[in-house]
C-alpha cells in the first residue's frame, strides 16, 4: 500500500475525523469563551485552528495526488 492510499484510509475513518473535529472545536471554544483581555490566548487558538486546517489540507492533497495523476494519464 502506498502513502496516498494509507493517508486516504486514515482520513476517511470516522474516529480520525472525530478527533480532528474535537481538537479544532476546542480551539474555537477557547476563542469564543475567552475574556476580553485575553487577546493573546485568542491569537494562539486562532493560529492552532489555522495549523489544523493547513495540516488537513496538506494530508488531503497528498491522498488525492495519486487520483489526479492517474486521471491525467487517461486524458493523454
Amino acid at each position: 500500500m502506498d502513502k496516498q492510499q494509507i493517508l486516504k484510509n486514515i482520513l476517511m475513518t470516522p474516529e480520525f475525523q472525530e478527533v480532528i473535529k474535537e481538537i479544532r472545536d476546542n480551539q474555537l471554544n477557547r476563542i469564543i469563551y475567552s475574556n476580553e483581555d485575553e487577546a493573546n490566548e485568542r491569537e494562539k487558538a486562532y493560529v492552532r485552528v489555522k495549523t489544523i486546517d493547513e495540516l488537513m489540507s496538506t494530508l488531503e492533497s497528498i491522498s488525492k495526488d495519486g487520483e489526479i495523476k492517474s486521471k491525467s494519464w487517461k486524458i493523454l
